[in-house]
């Protein structure tokens, strides 16, 4: 009998905000799960487990996203609330969404589904613009 070191208890809400950065850029960037999985060498499968918050990316898949996407390794755990990282396991796996939480996650998807929207009807020449842009903003 094999004996597992250490033990996986599924993804944490800081695990779930990796996956929602990492699905936000695929989606931005017009990147297919197939073909995402394909570059990082696993199954598409696979990148649904991590959408859905059923597993979560590993040091080497996120080494590898962060090259494909042009992107630091921190971009992937911008925006998590101090509160929350300062939180021990355990402390972060008993956050329950209240209503108020569960609305404005709503009200995120929907700002994010129209910034999609927008930003894939960009000429790539306006995509450029607006990537030096932001990395203007991101270097202040």
């Amino acid at each position: 009998m094999k004996r597992r070191l250490g033990r996986f208890d599924g993804p944490n809400v800081i695990d779930a905000h990796v996956a929602e950065r990492i699905r936000m850029l695929r989606k931005v960037l017009d990147i297919k799960q197939w073909q995402m999985a394909d570059l990082i060498g696993i199954s598409s499968q696979q990148i649904q487990k991590f959408e859905a918050g059923r597993d979560r990316y590993k040091a080497g898949h996120l080494h590898l996203l962060s090259q494909m996407f042009g992107v630091e390794i921190d971009f992937f755990y911008e925006g998590i609330p101090d509160e929350i990282a300062n939180m021990s396991r355990s402390e972060r796996d008993k956050i329950i969404p209240t209503e108020n939480q569960k609305l404005a996650v709503n009200n995120s998807s929907a700002t994010e589904a129209v910034f999609i929207d927008n930003i894939s009807r960009l000429s790539e020449q306006q995509l450029l613009m607006v990537n030096e842009r932001i990395s203007r903003l991101t270097d202040e």
